[in-house]
């Protein structure tokens, strides 16, 4: 069960796991490299010249878990469906240097396939301590969705990947609704006669 501030917590549990592995890395073409959760063109604008952006761009309903039935928390009451959401990232490497945004990339897709399933002690703020799993996918994009991502923040392309980090729920902050259980079915049966 998760609350609003789960994506906040997906964004957190990403960065965390980046961190650990470029900017505490003993590689010396990578380390101190910082890794950011604003678009690359806010690290511009910051006059950041060096890190990885790894930037919320967009999110989506999960459709194949819309029709969930409501989970019944007792034998009155009955909890709304959580909101299953897709969170998708645009992951850019930051240097003015072509070789280190290469290195950067090349890192990136390596730490992301090896924490391809994060769960137990990889989650951090809400999602810390809970049985949550999340799957991060890289997702191939075409050059031209590539392009109108790009397009939408008005910059021209820069290397990067997307990621689609899946299944992230919503819980719904309505009261549980009372609803008894069914204590007694009946079924009435007719035979249908086919008309010649």
């Amino acid at each position: 069960m998760s609350d609003y501030p789960v994506i906040s917590a997906v964004s957190q549990t990403l960065r965390t796991v980046l961190t650990a592995n470029i900017t505490q890395s003993t590689d010396s073409q990578i380390k101190n490299v910082p890794i950011e959760l604003l678009s690359p063109k806010e690290m511009q604008e910051n006059q950041e010249t060096l890190g990885v952006s790894v930037w919320l761009y967009r999110v989506s309903r999960f459709g194949d878990m819309l029709n969930e039935p409501p989970q019944r928390i007792s034998a009155t009451q009955l909890v709304r469906t959580p909101l299953p959401v897709l969170l998708y990232y645009l992951v850019t490497p930051v240097a003015s240097d072509p070789l280190t945004r290469h290195a950067l990339l090349g890192k990136v897709l390596q730490v992301l396939n090896d924490y391809s399933i994060l769960r137990g002690a990889d989650l951090q703020g809400i999602l810390q301590g809970t049985t949550d799993q999340l799957r991060v996918v890289l997702e191939t994009l075409s050059l031209e969705d590539l392009s109108l991502v790009w397009d939408a923040l008005s910059e021209p392309y820069q290397l990067s990947v997307s990621y689609l980090v899946q299944l992230v729920q919503i819980d719904s902050a309505m009261q549980p609704v009372q609803a008894s259980t069914v204590l007694q079915r009946d079924m009435t049966y007719t035979q249908i006669l086919s008309v010649s």
